[in-house]
């Protein structure tokens, strides 16, 4: 009998904080893409982009969490005798949105967003050389959810990605690329 009141007390404070964490956000598995103006350390600007599948999880007031695969494509043109550059990447992601931090604008939520990740870079250097490298990457921005198509994010963010040294023919070198991104991405 008195396990049962525990058990009691345990499912009425249950009952009564679910509301609390209950995911007003809608659907938690996510597809996306970006689009993205890439520069590195010894090129000009170049183009790219990523499709990531993704989970949101731990939802809160204060905010959640995301998981999500990615693959990338990334290419910068280079001026300084190096050439084209171009890399393709394959990552894991963690990222975590502040939904503290919401601003409504116009019945649109907006939300500021970090994020980190791992993976593996094949990359393509301008003189020649290529080879995959451990790759990692710091992402942070702001996600705009407007209230009529409350299952679209459209996010504005600064992504660096970098990458162990890629040896071939007895050099080294490692990826070091900045990158100004826009995405969407739509919950399922």
């Amino acid at each position: 009998m008195k396990h049962f009141k525990y058990l009691l007390a345990t499912a009425a404070l249950s009952a009564l904080c679910a509301p609390a964490y209950a995911d007003p956000l809608g659907p938690d598995w996510y597809a996306g893409v970006t689009g993205d103006l890439t520069w590195m350390s010894h090129t000009d600007t170049g183009w790219g982009g990523d499709a990531a599948l993704g989970y949101r999880f731990w939802p809160s007031n204060f905010g959640n969490a995301r998981l999500e695969g990615e693959f990338g494509y990334h290419r910068a043109g280079g001026s300084d005798g190096f050439g084209s550059t171009h890399y393709y990447t394959y990552m894991g992601n963690l990222y975590y949105d502040f939904n503290l931090f919401n601003a409504s604008v116009a019945d649109s939520r907006i939300t500021p967003y970090v994020g980190a990740g791992l993976g593996d870079a094949t990359a393509h250097f301008g003189d020649g050389d290529h080879g995959n490298a451990f790759a990692y990457q710091f992402m942070a921005g702001l996600t705009l959810t407007p209230a009529s198509t409350p299952h679209t994010d459209w996010s504005l963010g600064y992504r660096y990605q970098g990458s162990s040294n890629v040896n071939d023919s007895g050099r080294s070198q490692s990826l070091n690329a900045n990158s100004l991104e826009l995405g969407v991405r739509f919950h399922f």
